[in-house]
């Protein structure tokens, strides 16, 4: 096991044990499964022309609904509030303001350019969809040590289906588009996505270590933020 995985298992074993921590943690993974109630035009169905993959993108937005109920019974569980974190914090909006691509539908365009968009949507999803999946395994595992069960029988639901996710989003992207094309539009989303993480991982565990200070050990606060400053600086560097 490397160093940095190492560290993020720590990290979920620490908020595991503690339901305030664990609370806020899931609350993150709660937003981001409502965040297409949030905004408009997130799941660009209308521009969907395989009616297969516009069968599949529906049942993908009702997962991610159940997703949204197990985590709110999930919260509730262990004593924890439900918090609405603002919009832009999101992890699905930090991830577009580092997307130098819109996928916003409008009224004026054409087939070819409803196809690129929805192409960028999709792989979009696929980045996300993929870096969650990750996030989500290691807390799991560390789930199997919280004091309560309930929690880890939630991520495990949402575990499973954020693979089929992960596989469907990557596989339309390149039954869409061109060769060329998908593989620039793969480059871009990867990119983007690395650099969203760097800023939301930072950004949310210095907050959480901050905030709850009291709750972690002196030498855990300082290993934690120091991650924290390290991940910033890789992200301007």
């Amino acid at each position: 096991m490397g160093l940095v995985a190492a560290i993020k298992r720590r990290l979920h074993r620490d908020i595991v044990a503690d339901p305030v921590l664990h609370g806020r943690v899931l609350n993150l993974y709660l937003n981001g499964e409502e965040y297409p109630h949030r905004v408009e035009g997130y799941f660009p169905l209308a521009a969907v022309e395989d009616g297969a993959l516009a069968d599949t993108m529906r049942r993908h937005v009702r997962e991610e609904d159940k997703h949204v109920a197990l985590y709110r019974k999930a919260i509730a569980r262990i004593g924890q509030p439900i918090r609405a974190m603002p919009t832009p914090e999101i992890y699905n909006s930090v991830i577009r303001r580092h997307t130098p691509a819109d996928f916003t539908m409008g009224p004026r365009d054409g087939a070819d350019a409803r196809r690129l968009k929805l192409g960028h949507f999709l792989a979009h999803l696929h980045f996300l969809e993929a870096r969650i999946a990750r996030s989500l395994e290691i807390h799991l595992e560390a789930c199997a040590h919280a004091p309560s069960a309930y929690p880890g029988k939630a991520v495990a639901a949402v575990l499973r289906d954020e693979y089929g996710h992960v596989a469907y989003t990557r596989e339309a992207v390149h039954a869409l588009l061109p060769r060329a094309a998908a593989g620039r539009v793969v480059a871009l989303h990867r990119a983007a996505e690395a650099r969203a993480n760097r800023e939301f991982s930072s950004t949310q565990l210095e907050r959480l270590v901050r905030e709850h200070r009291a709750r972690f050990g002196p030498w855990s606060r300082a290993l934690y933020l120091g991650c924290a400053r390290v991940t910033r600086r890789r992200l301007h560097g």
